[in-house]
């Protein structure tokens, strides 16, 4: 196998793959923020309930359910329109290796802990924190198909 490929990720783009990476984490936050908003409503109707402490969980609840995507719009804001520069990479039997103008990097198939195609992205996932995220639109068809089967016929494609 032996696939080139080049793009430059628009800001939105960037946001829409970081939320695909982040999946769980953002549903984890968002859903223990809702459990509290509803565990500090149920305090506040409750009776004799201290109604400070209900007022608290909620604001608390309020928080896990907005600082996820706050958080990411935030870095997007500090980010700039114009941040991303231009990647090539290339995908060969041996692994993945990025490209810009300044610099260049290979990991081997054996450093991702998972590979996965969401949310119109491969994410080649490193660590809970790392990944490589490549859009599908910057491979051609043929290309993408070809790097699935090569993939799959590895066992390295998650789902």
């Amino acid at each position: 196998m032996q696939i080139t490929a080049h793009y430059t990720l628009t800001p939105a783009e960037a946001l829409r793959g970081t939320r695909a990476f982040k999946l769980l984490w953002y549903a984890v936050s968002v859903i223990s923020g809702l459990v509290l908003i509803l565990l500090g409503l149920a305090g506040t109707q409750a009776p004799g309930g201290q109604r400070g402490f209900s007022i608290f969980m909620m604001l608390n609840g309020l928080l896990f359910v907005v600082l996820p995507e706050a958080v990411l719009r935030w870095a997007r804001l500090r980010r700039g329109a114009q941040a991303y520069t231009p990647m090539e990479v290339r995908l060969d039997d041996d692994g993945l290796t990025l490209s810009t103008d300044s610099a260049e990097g290979s990991l081997p198939w054996a450093a991702f802990a998972d590979i996965q195609r969401r949310s119109g992205f491969w994410i080649f996932r490193i660590s809970r924190s790392q990944a490589v995220l490549v859009p599908e639109r910057a491979l051609e068809a043929p290309a993408g198909q070809e790097l699935e089967a090569f993939l799959r016929e590895r066992k390295l494609l998650k789902r």
